[in-house]
């Protein structure tokens, strides 16, 4: 982890590997394609992403063989009680403002894995993503705001808008669980 206790780029795949495994046991090749698949289609091809071997969840106790097959690919897959504590571990960890694509990463993550979560956990989730959007809110303001009635200023009222749309959804994730906003 980062200083501020974000997520560098190898343990938001890690979190992605164990969510997943979290979700169900997976053959080898099946989580390297999952990963590979979501990890390029939030942030593109990223040699920072290609993370460390799958093996390494096996040999630091976090994901357990089921079923072993000659081809390594065809190995099944679970996690382990080492492997849930740092899952959770993970998805507790701050979120970066503003956004980046690993930021954006991580975040969509979060909301991926939500459900995995007690209900408290997932109350702190979603303040926590309340506040990096309306952070991000802020400044995308203050910036259209310095731009007057140009064309980047009406370009950033989109990111404005868009912030007050998840706002919204947030706030009403937040009530699904009760929760008074």
């Amino acid at each position: 982890m980062f200083r501020d206790r974000s997520l560098v780029p190898a343990e938001a795949v890690r979190l992605l590997a164990l969510g997943a495994l979290i979700e169900r046991d997976r053959r080898y090749g099946e989580l390297a394609t999952e990963i590979r698949f979501f990890t390029q289609r939030i942030v593109g091809p990223s040699l920072d992403l290609l993370g460390s071997s799958l093996e390494l969840l096996r040999i630091e106790g976090l994901a357990d063989t089921v079923e072993h097959h000659a081809e390594e690919e065809k190995t099944l897959l679970r996690i382990t009680p080492q492997g849930r504590a740092l899952f959770q571990e993970l998805m507790s960890a701050q979120l970066r403002a503003p956004v980046n694509d690993v930021g954006r990463l991580v975040l969509l993550l979060k909301l991926r894995f939500l459900k995995l979560l007690p209900p408290d956990f997932q109350e702190d989730q979603l303040d926590l993503l309340c506040d990096v959007v309306r952070t991000e809110r802020a400044r995308a303001a203050d910036l259209a705001k310095e731009y007057g009635d140009s064309a980047i200023s009406e370009w950033i009222q989109f990111d404005v808008a868009l912030s007050d749309r998840r706002l919204e959804w947030l706030e009403s994730a937040l009530e699904d669980l009760g929760v008074t906003v």
